[in-house]
């Protein structure tokens, strides 16, 4: 923290410095850091898991990347080549996306243990889909970048499902992550005017 302090500069004119009574400080609090996140089941391959680091990369070609960890049956899969969906459910899903991420798909099948949810073959990737999702990206692996507990899957965008009608913005509720085994979902829409 001394180093970070050492190399600071100071605020801008007009800006006070926080008080340091105001602040608490973590050297272990990664979850604090991410909430709230869209909470997406990912295929690798054939199977599923629940994911909340994941985010657009780039627009033309249109990237998209995945965090997976290390422990993960996922990870395996990715890094021997796999290709993955990512797969948008609305709220009304989460128990099984929470299944999806409380079982090894090395263990079990995840498939079996779903409520609602089921399989479908991808048409441009060897992936499955979720029927149910609202929105899905079909992704090529581009590139597989490991970090110590996590690796990142990239994939090139192959094609893009969406249910019509079921997108309107006000309407739609997805399942948010608030860090460890807590959820939440959107609940009002505002829109920016200029």
């Amino acid at each position: 923290m001394d180093s970070l302090k050492a190399h600071a500069l100071p605020p801008p004119e007009g800006v006070c410095p926080a008080p340091q009574g105001s602040f608490k400080t973590l050297e272990d609090a990664y979850f604090l850091g991410y909430v709230p996140r869209v909470v997406s089941l990912v295929c690798v391959k054939d199977n599923p898991l629940a994911v909340a680091w994941h985010m657009p990369l780039n627009k033309k070609p249109f990237l998209y990347a995945v965090a997976l960890a290390k422990e993960n049956h996922s990870h395996l899969l990715a890094q021997e080549g796999a290709d993955f969906t990512v797969n948008f459910l609305p709220f009304e899903y989460l128990w099984d996306i929470i299944t999806a991420g409380s079982h090894h798909g090395n263990q079990e099948n995840k498939w079996d243990l779903f409520k609602d949810i089921k399989p479908v073959k991808a048409l441009k990737v060897d992936a499955l889909m979720v029927d149910q999702a609202l929105l899905i990206y079909e992704c090529k692996r581009e590139v597989f970048i490991s970090f110590p507990d996590h690796s990142l899957l990239v994939g090139k965008v192959e094609l893009i499902h969406y249910k019509r009608g079921r997108l309107k913005v006000s309407k739609v509720k997805y399942p948010l992550h608030m860090g460890k085994n807590y959820f939440s979902k959107n609940s009002r829409t505002y829109i920016y005017k200029r």
